[in-house]
Protein backbone atom coordinates (compact mmCIF):
# COMPACT_ATOMS: atom_id res chain seq x y z
CA UNK A 1 0.00 0.00 0.00
CA UNK A 2 3.16 1.90 0.81
CA UNK A 3 4.66 1.61 -2.47
CA UNK A 4 1.54 2.29 -4.07
CA UNK A 5 1.50 5.73 -2.79
CA UNK A 6 5.45 6.31 -3.45
CA UNK A 7 4.73 5.16 -6.85
CA UNK A 8 1.57 7.48 -7.54
CA UNK A 9 3.18 10.44 -6.05
CA UNK A 10 6.21 9.80 -8.63
CA UNK A 11 4.09 8.97 -11.50
CA UNK A 12 2.36 12.96 -10.35
CA UNK A 13 5.36 14.76 -9.86
CA UNK A 14 6.71 13.38 -13.55
CA UNK A 15 3.04 14.34 -14.70
CA UNK A 16 3.84 17.81 -13.27
CA UNK A 17 7.24 17.87 -14.27
CA UNK A 18 5.87 16.93 -17.97
CA UNK A 19 3.17 19.92 -17.62
CA UNK A 20 5.82 22.37 -17.13
CA UNK A 21 7.93 21.63 -19.71
CA UNK A 22 4.79 21.71 -21.75
CA UNK A 23 3.84 25.07 -20.75
CA UNK A 24 8.11 26.46 -21.08
CA UNK A 25 7.65 25.03 -24.51
CA UNK A 26 4.66 26.81 -25.61
CA UNK A 27 5.89 30.07 -24.34
CA UNK A 28 8.25 29.73 -26.36
CA UNK A 29 6.95 29.12 -28.94
CA UNK A 30 4.49 31.90 -28.33
CA UNK A 31 7.93 34.34 -28.29
CA UNK A 32 8.72 33.20 -31.07
CA UNK A 33 6.02 33.64 -33.32
CA UNK A 34 5.99 37.03 -31.83
CA UNK A 35 9.55 37.96 -32.41
CA UNK A 36 9.02 36.95 -36.71
CA UNK A 37 5.70 39.39 -36.92
CA UNK A 38 7.41 42.07 -34.77
CA UNK A 39 10.38 41.66 -37.68
CA UNK A 40 8.10 41.54 -40.58
CA UNK A 41 6.47 44.71 -39.43
CA UNK A 42 9.05 46.58 -38.92
CA UNK A 43 10.53 45.74 -41.83
CA UNK A 44 7.50 46.75 -43.93
CA UNK A 45 7.77 50.06 -42.27
CA UNK A 46 11.54 50.35 -43.31
CA UNK A 47 10.43 49.83 -46.18
CA UNK A 48 7.66 51.70 -46.59
CA UNK A 49 9.00 54.60 -44.95
CA UNK A 50 12.09 54.43 -47.62
CA UNK A 51 9.47 54.22 -50.38
CA UNK A 52 7.59 58.10 -48.71
CA UNK A 53 10.93 59.13 -47.86
CA UNK A 54 12.30 59.05 -51.55
CA UNK A 55 9.14 59.27 -53.46
CA UNK A 56 6.89 61.77 -51.53
CA UNK A 57 9.44 63.49 -49.49
CA UNK A 58 6.54 66.48 -48.77
CA UNK A 59 4.71 63.91 -47.13
CA UNK A 60 7.05 62.86 -44.62
CA UNK A 61 5.71 65.39 -42.39
CA UNK A 62 2.31 63.46 -42.11
CA UNK A 63 1.63 61.02 -38.99
CA UNK A 64 0.67 57.64 -40.18
CA UNK A 65 -3.23 58.00 -39.57
CA UNK A 66 -2.95 60.70 -42.28
CA UNK A 67 -0.45 58.66 -44.73
CA UNK A 68 -2.60 55.91 -44.94
CA UNK A 69 -5.72 58.22 -45.46
CA UNK A 70 -3.91 59.63 -48.46
CA UNK A 71 -2.52 56.36 -49.58
CA UNK A 72 -5.61 54.78 -49.87
CA UNK A 73 -7.11 57.90 -51.63
CA UNK A 74 -4.68 57.52 -54.14
CA UNK A 75 -4.56 53.63 -54.66
CA UNK A 76 -8.46 54.03 -55.29
CA UNK A 77 -7.31 56.90 -58.71
CA UNK A 78 -7.96 55.50 -62.00
CA UNK A 79 -4.27 56.09 -62.45
CA UNK A 80 -3.16 54.20 -59.84
CA UNK A 81 -6.05 51.42 -60.94
CA UNK A 82 -4.69 51.64 -64.23
CA UNK A 83 -1.30 50.76 -63.11
CA UNK A 84 -2.36 48.04 -60.85
CA UNK A 85 -4.43 45.73 -63.55
CA UNK A 86 -1.54 46.14 -66.13
CA UNK A 87 0.79 44.99 -63.27
CA UNK A 88 -1.75 42.36 -62.27
CA UNK A 89 -2.29 41.09 -66.02
CA UNK A 90 1.50 41.13 -66.85
CA UNK A 91 1.69 38.67 -63.44
CA UNK A 92 -1.18 36.47 -64.64
CA UNK A 93 0.55 36.33 -68.47
CA UNK A 94 3.53 34.91 -66.69
CA UNK A 95 2.04 33.13 -63.67
CA UNK A 96 -1.15 31.85 -64.92
CA UNK A 97 -2.36 29.85 -61.70
CA UNK A 98 -2.09 32.34 -59.10
CA UNK A 99 -1.22 31.58 -55.79
CA UNK A 100 -3.13 34.12 -54.01
CA UNK A 101 -6.06 33.06 -52.10
CA UNK A 102 -9.26 34.24 -53.73
CA UNK A 103 -10.75 37.20 -51.14
CA UNK A 104 -14.50 38.50 -50.42
CA UNK A 105 -15.48 41.88 -50.73
CA UNK A 106 -15.25 43.91 -47.93
CA UNK A 107 -17.42 47.04 -47.29
CA UNK A 108 -15.54 50.26 -47.14
CA UNK A 109 -15.75 52.41 -43.79
CA UNK A 110 -16.27 55.55 -44.10
CA UNK A 111 -14.43 58.25 -41.27
CA UNK A 112 -16.24 57.14 -38.28
CA UNK A 113 -16.23 53.24 -38.91
CA UNK A 114 -19.50 52.52 -40.37
CA UNK A 115 -19.88 50.41 -42.94
CA UNK A 116 -21.04 51.77 -46.23
CA UNK A 117 -22.28 48.75 -47.97
CA UNK A 118 -20.30 49.26 -50.75
CA UNK A 119 -17.61 46.20 -51.54
CA UNK A 120 -14.05 47.16 -52.30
Amino acid sequence: MIESKNEASRNLEKALQTLEQAKQRVADEKKKQNEKKRKAENHHKYIMGGIIVKYFPDCYHYDEGELNRILSVALQTRECQQIISKIKSESRETNPISTMPKMKARAIQNDKGEDTGKPR
